[in-house]
């Protein structure tokens, strides 16, 4: 079994886009030379043509996405990212943890500064 189930169908889908592509490209040369005839029925429904072409493109993109999100390996990927964004939120609410016990600490250290501030002041410590 392929690794991507999509993939022997990829040239099929390039060739065909191709395809399309230059149907688009013929049938706009035949709207401009109807235009400079000034047949604009003629305009009107090769017009009609390119736009049916322009879905048939959008019809196979969407096959494409289909076939790559349902393919394992994207499957994998996002797997593996949701376990990812988990594992950065556990982190941070690690470091906003930690942030909040070095606040703490600082408090600490500051509360015990006034402290020896004020025992100094009131014993006298030899030098």
């Amino acid at each position: 079994m392929p690794r991507n189930p999509g993939a022997e169908n990829r040239p099929r889908r390039r060739a065909t886009r191709l395809a399309i592509l230059d149907n688009i490209t013929a049938l706009n040369r035949q709207r401009k030379a109807a235009i400079q005839a000034g047949n604009s029925d003629q305009v009107n429904a090769i017009q009609e043509s390119i736009d049916a072409l322009h879905d048939q493109l959008d019809d196979l993109a969407f096959i494409s996405l289909e076939t790559l999100e349902d393919s394992p390996a994207v499957r994998q990927t996002i797997t593996e990212l949701r376990g990812a964004a988990d594992k950065l939120e556990d982190e941070a609410d690690t470091i906003k943890t930690v942030a909040d016990a070095l606040q703490k600490g600082a408090q600490i250290i500051d509360q015990t500064a006034k402290i020896i501030a004020k025992l100094k002041g009131l014993v006298p410590i030899g030098v």
